[in-house]
C-alpha cells in the first residue's frame, strides 16, 4: 500500500522514479576525447565482446572470434551462431555464448568441456556477459526473457524488467539463480565482495552477496554494461549508451511509448542508439543539437562512447569519453592487455587502445 502511495505522489510531483533529470557529467565524469584519440587496433564490423586471460585478447564479432597476435586481429576459430559473450579463464579455458540461448564451454586445447541451455527449467533467451569465478565455475548475466541480445531497445521501450544472473557449475552441470527480476542485466564481475551486476535500464551497478542485493554505484548517466577487472584495484564499467531528459520523458509516458513502437521503425525512434548521425529521419537533429551543419559536443546524446573506471568502494575515478560529435559509440566491452585497455566500439565497428598512462 505504502509503496503505490509513493509511486502515485512521485508522478503527481515528478520525483523519484518519475524524475526525469539526468546527472551532469562533471568532476571525473567530465568529457574529454581519449576514446575518439585512441588508437584504432582494427575495423571490424559487429564487434561486441573482449576478453583477456594476461596472455591472450579475444575478440567477437558475428559468429567469429578472433585473436590479438602482433597488433593485428586474426580467426581463431567460428561458430554456427552469433557470439553474444565471451569469457576467459587464467588457464585459457573458453566460455561463449551462442545466439544468447547456450553457453558453451571448451578447455584450452579446444575440445568441448560442457554445454548449458536453462536456468531452473527455464531456458536462456539472451545471455549477453560472462565471467570466470574459477576454472570450474561460470557466472553470466541475461538481460532478459523476452527479448534476444539484439532487440535491446525493445526491451527499454518495454520498461523490460526480466533481467537475471546465475553461477553454473561447469563440471556438476547445474546453475542457481543468483538474482532476476532485474532492469536488463548486462554485466557481470566476480570479486572479493560478491559479484558486481551492471543493470542498465536501472543505471547502476549491484553487488550480490549473502542472498543480497545491494546497490555498489547508482544513478549513472548512462547506461550500464560489461565491466572488467582493473589491474591497480576496483575495475572498468562501459556504459553503452548514455541517458537524455528526452528519452526519460518517452519512458513514462506509456501511451506515446506504446504507439511509438507500434508505427515507427525502430531505427528512427525517440531512443538511445549504439550510433547516429546515418539519417535524416533520426530524431534529436533541431537547432539545440546543429547550428550551421556543425553538431554541437554538448548536445544531447542520441549516441555516446563511455568507460568509467571505478574503485573498489564504488567510487568513479577517471572517465574516457567520445562526444556527440565523436566517432567511437556505443562501446560494449572493455579488457586490460598487455599494459594497455582494449575497447570494443560496436557503434563505429573499431577495436581500440588506449595507453593506460594516457587515462590519467
Amino acid at each position: 500500500m505504502f509503496d503505490t502511495l509513493r509511486a502515485l505522489t512521485d508522478r503527481l510531483l515528478g520525483r523519484g522514479s518519475s524524475a526525469i533529470a539526468v546527472p551532469v557529467m562533471d568532476g571525473a565524469l567530465k568529457p574529454n576525447r581519449v576514446l575518439d584519440q585512441a588508437d584504432v587496433v582494427a575495423t571490424i564490423q559487429d564487434i561486441d565482446d573482449l576478453a583477456s586471460d594476461g596472455r591472450t585478447l579475444r575478440v567477437s564479432a558475428g559468429p567469429v572470434l578472433y585473436r590479438l597476435e602482433n597488433g593485428a586481429l586474426v580467426e581463431d576459430r567460428r561458430f554456427d551462431a552469433d557470439i553474444t559473450a565471451v569469457a576467459l579463464s587464467r588457464s585459457g579455458r573458453l566460455a561463449v555464448a551462442l545466439g544468447g540461448k547456450r553457453v558453451l564451454v571448451l578447455d584450452a586445447d579446444g575440445s568441448r568441456v560442457a554445454q548449458l541451455e536453462q536456468v531452473t527449467g527455464q531456458p536462456l533467451h539472451c545471455v549477453n556477459a560472462l565471467a570466470f569465478e574459477d576454472d570450474d565455475r561460470l557466472v553470466f548475466s541475461e538481460g532478459s526473457q523476452r527479448r534476444g541480445p539484439d532487440q535491446w531497445c525493445h526491451d527499454l521501450m518495454e520498461l523490460g524488467a526480466s533481467g537475471r544472473v546465475a553461477r553454473w557449475e561447469i563440471a556438476g552441470g547445474q546453475a542457481e539463480l543468483l538474482a532476476q527480476g532485474l532492469g536488463h542485466a548486462f554485466g557481470v564481475l566476480p570479486t572479493a565482495g560478491g559479484v558486481l551486476v551492471a543493470e542498465s535500464w536501472r543505471h547502476r551497478v549491484l553487488r550480490l552477496g549473502e542472498g543480497a542485493a545491494r546497490p555498489m554505484l547508482a544513478e549513472l548517466p548512462g547506461y550500464a554494461s560489461r565491466m572488467a577487472a582493473a589491474r591497480d584495484g576496483g575495475f572498468w564499467l562501459t556504459c553503452f549508451v548514455c541517458r537524455t531528459q528526452l528519452v526519460e520523458f518517452v519512458l513514462r509516458e506509456p501511451a506515446y511509448r506504446k504507439r511509438m513502437i507500434a508505427e515507427i521503425d525502430p531505427r528512427y525512434w525517440i531512443a538511445p542508439a549504439l550510433s547516429s548521425g546515418h539519417s535524416f529521419l533520426e530524431p534529436l537533429q533541431g537547432a539545440g543539437v546543429k547550428q550551421m551543419g556543425v553538431l554541437k559536443p554538448w548536445a544531447p546524446p542520441r549516441s555516446y562512447g563511455l568507460v568509467l573506471q571505478v574503485a573498489d568502494d564504488g567510487r568513479i575515478l577517471r572517465s574516457m569519453h567520445s562526444q556527440v560529435d565523436g566517432r567511437h559509440h556505443g562501446i560494449t566491452a572493455v579488457a586490460e592487455h598487455d599494459g594497455a585497455l582494449y575497447a570494443a566500439s560496436k557503434g563505429s565497428g573499431r577495436l581500440l587502445r588506449v595507453g593506460l598512462g594516457e587515462t590519467r
